[in-house]
This record gives structure tokens, sequence and C-alpha cells, in this order.
């Protein structure tokens, strides 16, 4: 170490002298040679060498002034460096010795300025939490007593001493240059490093030296817009008396009596950047702010300025620039302090509408109203197009060059009134629908074709689209009515009705059509909605689309995008929706798909400037594809075939995304073109198909092709085979030469997943009548066979489901030959294992399929000891079902006598259960060809003494009880014997098989299970479980169970009452519930009324396992009771209760969303309470010497966050819930448990793409909590668990900090004053944690 001291001094004494040679080249190697040696570690000892330090400072100072742009470029490179070598006694001396370059004529002074921001910034800082250290404090003195009175050009904080005569301050005004912006970026930067240790009295002076700039008429636009920069820092730290003095003098300055448009401009300025900077700070303070703000823009005032413009013959622009402000501050005001701004919505909206119109250069028209612009025989509210422009009596005012007025800046303030609507409709903040839809609407939509400007019109149909989504937003929750009768049933088999169902009915539904592919439903077509939002905004859409048509022509191509993404909203919003109206947005459609000229892709403003005739052409596809999904076919027809030409001819465009965005609007016109959505087929339309065919087709077979194309290609190949398979719409040639082309393709390494998937699609749909070869399926699935040893998951997976609809389809599983299926079983064995239960399930069903074409070929060896292995393993589920039936299917065939010996052979070995479930499934299938039966097992049952010989015994009998039902030869008394064993594990599988067997013969069993259910807790234990297995299967006991139904229910409560069977006895509850949903639901309700918490805590369980019924039963009960169900339970007294019945909500969102979404209004209020920390639930617990904190409300606080994500993870809910209210508890739980900060960090991430403009605003807010969490040190004490907990926390903050980094592409060079704290703990976070900064960034590149 002393070495590389040595060295490091030795080559600084070497390079200083070198900073004064006369070559520009040498000082600038020179340099850059000192700042490596001052990154290095060996020059550490320069912090306790003040004269080294002293040398170093005058050499850089010196290069400061350097006549060589260069080397004074590379000497401020090296002030962050020695920032961290300064002795703390040296620091004060820099500072002044830099500020005092600044009064230097021979340098620009921007370069001192800039260094002084790079010194600050990389001296010691404080940090959130904890006292500051004393290399901070000394950072600091040289702040405050230095740079702080050179910035105000006195000194701040008293003394004993006389205060010497300081010179002309930073900030203050320089005769000649005036006041300069790099000043105020000094003291963004000190606000920024040291704003938590600024003494009161130096915020005050640093306040009023920045408010004498914005209130100077000597200073500039961009001096002042940099000082509300400034401004907005330093409110971040201004205490309540010193905020409410600042208020009062903001009040004062607006009350003055020679307060001129200028002044006023910047005072009403200054309201939004401190409303922009802390909002939570400065929003109590709108109530006598606002009307400050609001005046300016007020009708009084406009009729005012309007009678002296009249008088003048001209507009004042400083009143014009006035008004403009203005709204940029009521934008702000309304998007960041919306709560406070409630009282002054209409007043905003109001303003906001009055500019909307306001243009003096134009006369004002009626635009209120255009109905009286539609014909008289236009049936469906559209005005037909005129031929010529000339008949249209508003075609001067589409023309840009009708007005040559450059000084005109009325469209500004026209714009500024567009984006204040567009934050009130986007934001909810509490706008009512009335006026929305009756004064806010018509006005948009009457502005967007009388406007001239395209600045403006793109703000304005950006207004319009926000109030479309926000309309739109949920209405698909649940629709029911259907386009014709050819809706097809989705499979069961993934849906949450299976509910574990093991009988003999569930295997038969779980076998052959419950793996099929489906084809996709007919969209679906609700009627048109009598009153609410949705009726008012279908009344809108003929003008709506009126006035899209009437600015298209002379719309540039970011505005023509900015329709297009409108229209694509407004057929959203519901099935159908501008389906009267495609006739007339069929030509703009068709303009849109036509390549533009470079001429034509000029950008209104820096919001459009990434449209292009390339992205308009995507979005118009991706409108198409829409449209066509959510629209009748018979009202689809004339417009798909108009597109047909265009659409095509985008297909074969060079740029990959519009060619693949293409084939994506063709696969939605062959299912419009095919059934089920058409129930009849013409020639014609087999025509187009045929047209679309060859256009597919041959982007399947170009190599040239871009990849991302030809997969998509392949992918609507397949569809189109599979929805023309019912029909003759394509010929037997064309089809052969597909099914020949998707297995040419799937032997390309490039296309074979894509292919795999199209050969699902296409082989799942084949009928009788498509002559598909034997050749061709025996060569496919050898094929894809061998591809299932691939190292590529969705290769083997894809390949495996191609497999599976090949086996499930009677027409294509008829070809299989002997030689084929042999080696598709060697191909498929070695599947069959669970280390990949998804791979497992759909092999255990093919084998299920293929092996009665074969069975002694297939059941040999190696597929029995691959099943007695699966045995040894726990299955539940899909995969316990799928090889229940492989095993029955072996019996059925009469090959089970090899498998039988496999199985017994494993006997206790394996996992009792499901060997015992398979045993019984042979012995009731295979017959006495497997060489034991029901009577071998009841004598093991009561012979044997090993407790696993027991327990699989009981589990073959019961499953032979499910499976013979009524006629079963077991009787109840050998489980019921069972239920007294000594041994848990066989008095617990004593009590599944009862409730197996009993669940196929109710009339047999229920009543003895009734009669044994309240002798003691321990048997009813049991028996909860056994009436729990009988109610897994509704199917078969719906009708039988009837009779014993009133009894058992009123058991299953006093069962409920322990604390042990709680959890078993609420879920038989439920399942009771769903069974007979009329009779129980009620009761239900009534049980919530109990005294006794365990009672209400017991229904709240039951009713959440309800609550995946989706009968219509159940669904008409609930539809009204819902809501006061939930109500009750969150309310309840009990905080365990509450905990349950918030996850009850959480459950009732993800399963009867459009139940409860309607109604979040009063639910949304009690689940945001329960976010709260409540100081009455914490309590001191001693713990030997030490004392605790036990949060009893940790985990209803838990579940209360966890909902509120599901609620963001649900689209229907976003219109209904209140996003800033949701920030609010985000901010207050990032600081929370760990739980609980996880959940807030992903909850961050979705609304950063839900809702990006209240995230935006947010972002100063969240780096406050972000550093109280990167703050936190673990102890010196802590333990493994506590340090882990903490890291991961470090690591989730930056990885959220990075990707809201990300989005927003933030900068500290910005001129705007917003997000300077975000900023700042930006460069804090990449500087204090550089190395998890650089991983995280790695990993996320990988």
């Amino acid at each position: 170490m002393a070495k590389d001291r040595a060295w490091a001094a030795q080559t600084l004494a070497n390079l200083l002298p070198k900073l004064h040679d006369p070559d520009p080249d040498i000082r600038f190697m020179s340099l850059s040679d000192l700042c490596n040696i001052l990154v290095a570690p060996a020059s550490s000892y320069i912090s306790n060498d003040s004269n080294s330090a002293a040398r170093i400072v005058d050499g850089l100072l010196k290069s400061l002034t350097d006549t060589n742009g260069e080397v004074q470029n590379q000497a401020l490179k090296c002030m962050g460096p020695l920032a961290t070598r300064l002795p703390g006694e040296t620091i004060n001396p820099v500072i002044e010795k830099i500020t005092n370059l600044t009064n230097s004529n021979s340098i620009d002074v921007s370069v001192p300025n800039t260094a002084l921001r790079t010194l600050i910034s990389s001296l010691p800082q404080p940090q959130p939490m904890g006292p500051s250290s004393s290399e901070v404090k000394t950072a600091y003195g040289g702040v405050s007593k230095v740079l702080i009175p050179r910035l105000v050009g006195r000194i701040v904080m008293p003394q004993d001493k006389p205060s010497p005569q300081l010179p002309r301050g930073l900030l203050e005004m320089d005769p000649v240059q005036g006041y300069s912006t790099d000043a105020i970026d000094v003291l963004v930067e000190v606000v920024k490093c040291y704003g938590s240790m600024l003494h009161d009295l130096e915020l005050a002076a640093l306040n009023k030296a920045v408010m004498i700039i914005i209130e100077s008429p000597q200073a500039g636009n961009v001096v002042k817009k940099r000082a509300l920069a400034g401004v907005g820092a330093l409110l971040v730290y201004f205490s309540d008396q010193r905020l409410s003095h600042f208020v009062s003098e903001l009040i004062e300055s607006f009350r003055s009596a020679h307060l001129t448009p200028g002044h006023r401009r910047y005072l009403i300025a200054t309201i939004g950047a401190l409303a922009r900077s802390t909002p939570a700070k400065f929003g109590p303070y709108l109530k006598t702010l606002a009307p400050f703000v609001l005046s300016a823009v007020s009708q009084e005032e406009f009729d005012e300025l309007a009678e002296d413009s009249d008088e003048d013959h001209e507009t004042d622009q400083e009143t014009e620039e006035l008004r403009e402000a203005t709204l940029v501050t009521l934008e702000a005001l309304l998007g960041s302090c919306s709560a406070d701004m409630q009282q002054y919505m209409s007043e905003a909206v109001n303003a906001a509408l009055r500019y909307l119109k306001y243009d003096p250069n134009v006369a004002e028209v009626e635009d209120e109203d255009m109905n009286d612009a539609q014909d008289a025989g236009s049936d469906d509210g559209v005005t037909e197009e005129a031929e010529e422009d000339e008949d249209d009596e508003f075609a001067d005012l589409d023309d840009n060059d009708a007005f040559s007025d450059v000084d005109d800046l009325s469209w500004k303030v026209r714009r500024c009134a567009a984006k204040v609507l567009y934050t009130v409709i986007s934001s909810g903040a509490g706008l009512d629908s009335v006026v929305l839809f009756e004064k806010v609407a018509p006005m948009l939509i009457s502005r967007m074709h009388l406007e001239r400007e395209e600045n403006v019109k793109f703000e304005i149909i950006s207004a319009i689209t926000a109030m479309v989504k926000r309309t739109g937003q949920g209405a698909l929750v649940n629709s029911a009515q259907t386009e014709g009768s050819f809706e097809i049933a989705a499979p069961s088999f993934n849906s949450r009705k299976r509910r574990r169902q093991d009988s003999d009915a569930s295997l038969d539904s779980l076998d052959l059509t419950a793996f099929q592919h489906s084809q996709s439903s007919p969209p679906v077509i609700p009627t048109s909605p009598a009153a609410g939002p949705q009726a008012d905004l279908a009344a809108l859409t003929p003008k709506l689309v009126q006035a899209l048509v009437k600015i298209w022509k002379k719309a540039s191509i970011p505005l023509k995008q900015a329709g297009v993404n409108m229209l694509r909203s407004l057929t959203l919003t519901r099935n159908g929706a501008i389906a009267d109206y495609l006739q007339h947005v069929e030509d703009p459609i068709a303009d849109a798909l036509k390549p533009s000229g470079p001429a034509s892709a000029s950008a209104s403003g820096a919001s459009t400037a990434s449209a292009t005739a390339a992205s308009l052409q995507i979005e118009t596809l991706s409108l198409i594809s829409v449209i066509t999904e959510t629209t009748s076919t018979s009202i689809l027809l004339p417009f798909v075939i108009a597109l047909i030409p265009g659409v095509m001819s985008t297909v074969r465009d060079r740029n990959y995304k519009v060619s693949s965005e293409a084939l994506g609007a063709l696969e939605q016109f062959v299912k419009a073109l095919t059934p089920p959505r058409l129930p009849t087929t013409d020639q014609d339309l087999a025509m187009q198909l045929e047209k679309l065919y060859e256009v597919i087709s041959e982007r399947v077979t170009d190599n040239n092709a871009d990849l991302e194309v030809r997969h998509r290609a392949i992918q609507v190949f397949g569809v189109l085979l599979a929805r023309t398979s019912p029909t003759k719409m394509l010929k037997p040639s064309m089809r052969s030469k597909g099914f020949d082309t998707l297995k040419e393709r799937l032997t390309n390494e490039t296309t074979r997943l894509s292919s795999a998937r199209a050969i699902a699609t296409s082989a799942a749909a084949v009928t009788s009548q498509n002559n598909v070869s034997p050749e061709w399926v025996r060569n496919v699935s050898l094929e894809l066979g061998s591809h299932l040893r691939k190292a590529d998951r969705s290769l083997r997976w894809a390949c495996l489901d191609a497999l599976k609809s090949l086996a499930l389809n009677p027409n294509t599983a008829a070809q299989y030959d002997e030689k084929t299926i042999e080696e598709l079983t060697s191909l498929l064995l070695p599947l069959l294992n669970v280390s990949d239960l998804h791979l497992l399930t759909p092999t255990l069903v093919i084998f299920a399929r293929i092996i009665p074409t074969n069975p002694s070929k297939i059941v040999g060896e190696p597929l029995v000891e691959a099943l007695t292995t699966i045995a040894r393993s726990p299955l539940v589920g899909s995969p316990l079902k799928a090889l229940l039936l492989l095993v029955k299917v072996i019996g059925e065939q009469g090959a089970g006598a090899a498998l039988m010996k496999g199985f017994l052979a494993v006997g206790i070995n394996g996992e009792v259960s499901v060997v015992g479930r398979c045993i019984g499934t042979l012995v009731v299938y295979g017959g006495p060809h497997v060489g034991v039966g029901i009577v071998d097992f009841r004598k093991e049952l009561q012979s044997s003494h090993n407790e696993k010989n027991k327990c699989l015994s009981l589990a073959v009998l019961g499953e032979v009880g499910l499976r013979t039902g009524s006629s079963s030869p077991v009787e109840p008394s050998i489980f019921l014997e069972s239920l007294q064993s000594e041994s848990d594990k066989v008095r617990v599988s004593a009590a599944v098989a009862l409730g197996s067997a009993g669940s196929s013969n109710i009339a047999t069993y229920m009543p003895l299970i009734l009669d044994n259910m309240g002798q003691s807790t321990g048997s009813d234990y049991l028996l909860l479980h056994a009436v729990k297995e009988i109610l897994q299967h509704p199917e078969n006991i719906a009708r039988n169970l009837a009779p014993y139904a009133k009894e058992l229910w009123q058991k299953l409560f006093v069962a409920s009452n322990s604390e042990d069977n709680l959890a078993v006895g609420a879920e038989c509850i439920g399942r009771l519930a769903m069974i007979d949903p009329g009779t129980y639901l009620p009761e239900l309700h009534q049980y919530l009324r109990d005294p006794q918490p365990m009672v209400r805590g017991t229904v709240i369980t039951a009713f959440r396992f309800s609550l995946a019924d989706s009968s219509d039963a159940y669904n008409a009960f609930m539809k009204n009771t819902m809501v006061s169900l939930l109500m009750t339970m969150l309310n309840d007294p009990e905080i365990g209760n509450r905990r349950l019945a918030v996850t009850t909500l959480n459950s009732a969102i993800h399963n009867k969303p459009d139940m409860v979404v309607p109604e979040l209004g009063q639910i949304l209020p009690v689940v945001l309470a329960d976010t709260h920390i409540k100081q009455e639930l914490l309590r001191q617990v001693s713990f030997g010497p030490f004392k605790i904190t036990v949060d009893d409300g940790l985990d209803l606080r838990k579940s209360a966050y966890e909902t509120l994500y599901a609620l963001l993870d649900t689209p229907a809910a976003l219109s209904h819930i209140s996003i800033p209210m949701i920030y609010d508890r985000i901010l207050d739980g990032i600081p929370d448990d760990h739980d609980i900060r996880t959940l807030c960090n992903l909850m961050i991430g979705k609304l950063a793409v839900v809702d990006p403009d209240e995230t935006w605003r947010r972002l100063g807010a969240l780096s406050e909590k972000f550093k109280v969490v990167l703050s936190q040190k673990p102890k010196e004490n802590a333990v493994k668990q506590e340090i882990e907990k903490l890291a991961e926390a470090s690591a989730a903050v930056v990885r959220t900090s990075l990707e809201l980094n990300k989005k927003f592409q933030l900068s500290g060079s910005e001129s705007s004053g917003d997000l300077v704290s975000w900023k700042g703990y930006l460069d804090w976070m990449k500087k204090e944690f550089s190395v998890l900064v650089r991983t995280i960034q790695d990993e996320g590149s990988m």
C-alpha cells in the first residue's frame, strides 16, 4: 500500500507541472492521467494531505480557464474524482475559488458553474435515514458558509463577527448578461444533494432569490422556466410554516395593483410547478390559490379582454401567453391534485371548453349541434360525404394555408385546453357522466373537424380516445347473447367447474373431446345499452364517425394514426359498436392501407414524431382485425370483401411488421367467412377464400420472407385449413397441397415450431370428407414424435399437442398402421415420467386413445414399467385423471393383467392413494383377467397389521365403490370400522374412501354418515372429510342428496364450531351451497349476522369456496346479493374475519368480475381503509430481555394489498377505481412489510402501463419512499435471513426504479422543473448502489 502511495505521489508531482505546458495536447493528456490517478485507490492519501490537494486544485482551476475547450472539458471530468479526495478543510476554499471564476469575463461562465455542480454532486451527501456523518457535515458546511451566500449575494446564517461585503450573487442580475440559468442549475443541484439539511433561513433566501427572477420583467423566458424548476425543488423541503408564508406572498403578489399579464403568467406557472413538485404537501393550499388561476380563464375576463381587443383590432400576445400558461397550470392541478380540485372541477371544465373553441381569426360558428349537417335520408345518423369540397361550407376551415397570420398564438391556447380535457377524462377525476356526454363530448367532436391546426386536432382526438376508453373498459366482462345458433362450447378440462371430479362421469368428460382444439366461437353481439355511459357513447358514435371522415382527406399521417386508434378504442367498447357505420369508415381504412410517400409523413408535433406510413398501416390492420372479430358476419361481409385486396397487398409488404399484422387481419377474415361464424356458404365466398389461400401459401413457402412473417403465415394457414374442413369452400387439390406444405415446413428447422402448432389446429378439424391420406398422417406423426426429445420445450409441447389432436380425431387416428403405432409408442414412452406434468397429461391421453387400435403391441413391459413408476409419485388433478383414464382403457381392452402385477409389486412403496385408485380401477374394468378381486383386498384390510397395507386396501375399496355405485359389493361398515383405528393415516384413508364410495351410493352411505356425526370432535373431523369427498362429485349426487341436505346442512355448522374442523367444514358448506344455491345461499347470508365470530368466519370461508360455481342458478341468485354479502363480510368487527372477507373479495374479482366490478365504488373504500397501519392493532410483547412490536393488522393489510393488485390485473375494473387513491396506498406500502412492498412494486409496474400520466406525476413521491427502503441498514446482530431480506428489498426497488427510468426516459439535462427529486434520487441510487445497478442492468440485457 505504501508503495502504491509513493507511486501516486511521484506521478502527481510529475503531472502537475505539465498542466501549464504550452502544448494543449500535453495539457489534455496530463488531465486525463490525473483523472485516472484520482479514481485509483492509491490516491486516497490525498484526503489527509492538504498540500497535495491544494496543488491539484490550483492546477485544475487553471485548466478551467484554459483557452482550449477540450482541456476545459477534461478538467471538468476531474472535478468529480477530486471531490471524493478533498480534505475537509479545503472544501470551503475550493468552492470559493470556483465561484470567483464566475465573475471572470475571459471564460464562459457555464464552465465554473458546471464545475460547481459536479463538485457538489460528488461530495458526501446525507442519507435519508440516520444521522449525518462528519464528512457530510463538513461538506454541507462548505455549501452553507460559502456557496449559498455567493448564490444570493449576502450572508444568510447569523454570525458573531461582522459579515463581509460579498460580490454580486450568482442568482442576481448581471448588468450586461442578465440572469444566469447556470446559477439556477447550481441551486437545483444544491437542493437535490443537501435539501434535507438546509436551514429554514437558507431555504427562504434561496426561494426569495428565485422568485425575484420569476417576477422580474428583465428576466427572459428561458431563465424564468429554470427558476420555476428551482422553486419546485425547494418546495420539497419547506416546512409547513415556510410553505404557508410562501403561499401568503404569492397571494399578495396576485393582489398587487401593478400586476402585469407577464408577471401574472409566471405567478400562475409557479403554482403549476409547485403542484407537480409535491402535490400532497401543496394540495391543501389550492383552496386559496386555485381561484387566482381560474380567474385568468374565466368568462368575465374573457369578455373584458374581448372588448379591449375589438377596440384595438388585435389580440395582445401577452394575453395569449397568459391563457396558455394558465391552462398548462390547470392541467397540472387537475392531474396532480385531483382530490383538492374537485370543488373547482366545473369551473375548470367550463374554462377548457371555452378556450377549446377560442379562435379570434375565425368567425364563431354554431358548432354545438351537428344534427343539421346530417342528410335527411341518412338513417344511421352519419352524413354522406359530398363528392366535391366546394359543397362543404367548412372546407375553407380545413385549409392550413387559409390563414397566414404567423403571429396567431391562439392555437397554443386551444391545444392546452384540449390537454386539460384529456387530463380530466383520463384521470377519472370525478367528472360527471352527464357533463361528459352532454357537454364535453359534443364540443370535442365538433371541434375535431372545425379546428384548423394539426397539433390541436391531435390533442382533441387524444381526449376523445381517452373518453372512449374510459367508457368502454369492462363492457365485455360478461355477455351471453351470441350470433345465430353456431356457438361451440368451450372444453371443460381447464375450467373452474371441474373441482377435482374423479367420478366415472367426470372421467368420460375428460377423455376425447375435452382435449380437442376448439374453434373460435362466433362474436358476442350484446344488445345496445338502453341507458348509461355506453348508451351515451352509442348516441355520439354517428357524429364521431362523421367528424373523422370529414378531416381524413387532408389529415397528415400522425393525425390519421390517431384517428385509427380512436376507432379501434371505439370498436372495443362493445361488440358491433360501429357495425352500422362500416360503409363510412371503409374508404378511410382503405386509404390508410396504401403505402405513402415521405412527403406525407410529416409529424405535427413531438408527441407524434414516431408516426410513419408503416405504423399507420400496422394500426389500421389492427383496427380491421378488431372490427372483424367483434362484428356480426351478416353485417361484415361487404366490408371484408371490399378490404381483401388492400390487405392482401400489404401481406407482401417488405416491412415484416406490416406483413405480419396483415396476416393477422387475414386470419380474422378467414374466421368471418367460414362456419360457425357464417351460417351458409356460397361460391363467391369460396372464391375469396381461394384468393386468401394463394397469398397465404405464397408467404408460407417464401424462404426469403422474414422468419416472423413465415411463422405468422403458417399459423393463419392452419386456421384456414381447419375452418374450411366442414365445408367444400376449398378444392380437394388445394387442401391436399396445403397439408403437404405443412408437412414440408415441419421438416424445416426454422419453421417446425409454428408448423406443429398449425398441424394441431388443422388436424383437430379433419372430417371424413377431407380425404387426408394415410401416408400424410403417419409421416407427420413420426416427424412430430422425432422432436419430442429436443431441448426446446416449446417445440416439445407443440409437437405433443399436434399428436394429441391427431390421436383424438377418429378420422386421423384410424389411419395409423401397426408400424406407426409401434414407433410412436417408443417415441412417447420417455415422456411418461413425473418430471414434467405438463407433458405427462397429454401423453397419457394419447396412449388412452391409441391403445384400443392395438393393445397387444402397446401394452408391454416398457409401458407397464412407466405407469408403475408414475404411481410412485403423488398426483392430483388432471394428471391423476388422465392416468386413471389410461388404466381404465387398458382394463377394458383385457390387457390389465401385467399392469396389475406391476401395481401390486409397487404396493405400499408407491404413493398409496394413487396406487390404490389405479388398482381399484383395474379391478372394476379388468374383470377376472387381472388376477385379484375385491375379496382379496377386504381380507387384506381385516388381517394386515401394517398401516400402509390397510391404507392401500381402503383406497382400492373406495375406488371400487365409486365406480360400481349402488351395485358395489363393498359394505359401508368396512370403512366405518376403520374410522376407529389407532392409526391416524388409516382413519384419514378410511374417511376418504368412505366419501369416494358414498358419492355414487348416497342412499346407503349418507344416513350412516349423518348418524355418526356429532358424537365427538375427532370423529366429526373424519366424517367431514368423507362429506367433502362426496360433495366433490356434484353431478352424481345432485338428485339423490335432496332428502338428506337439510340435516346435513345443520350438522355441518355444528361440526365446524371446532377450530380443527373449521376449514374442512367451511369447504363442505360452500360445496353444498353450490349444489342448491337458491336454498342455501340465503341461509349463508343470515348466518353472517350470527353473534359468534367463529360461525361468521366459517360462513365467509364457505362463501369463498362457492364462488367457483358458474351455474346459471348460482349466478342468478348472486347477481343481486353479491355486493350486500361482501359489504357485510368486510365490515365484520372481528379482524380475522375481515381478512377472510378481503380474501373472499379477491376470489370474487377473479371468478365473478361482472358482479363485483360495477359496485367497486362502495366496496373499494373499505378495502383501502384496511391498507392503513392502525395504531390500535400494534402491541408490545416482552421476549426475554427484549420488547418487540407485534402488528395484528399485518395479515389484513397484506390481503388488502393483494386485492388491490387483483383489481389492477382486471381490465374491467380500471374504469371503476381511482388510480390516484391506489397510488396513495402504494406510497404508504413501499416502506411497509416485505411482502407488501413486493406487491407495491408489481403494482407500480402495471400502473406505468395502465396510467403512465399518473405514474409520471408520482415519480417524485416514489423517489422519497424508495430512498427510505434503500437507506435501511441491517443491525449489527442481524441474522442471515434479515440481511437477505434487506438485499432483496433493495434489489426490487432498484429494479423498479430502472424500469421507470427506462419507461419515461428522464435525464438530468431536461429543462423542465418537474421531478427534480426523482432525478436526484436516480443519481444518488446509481452512485451508492452502482454494483447492484450494473448487475440488474446486465440481467435485463441477457
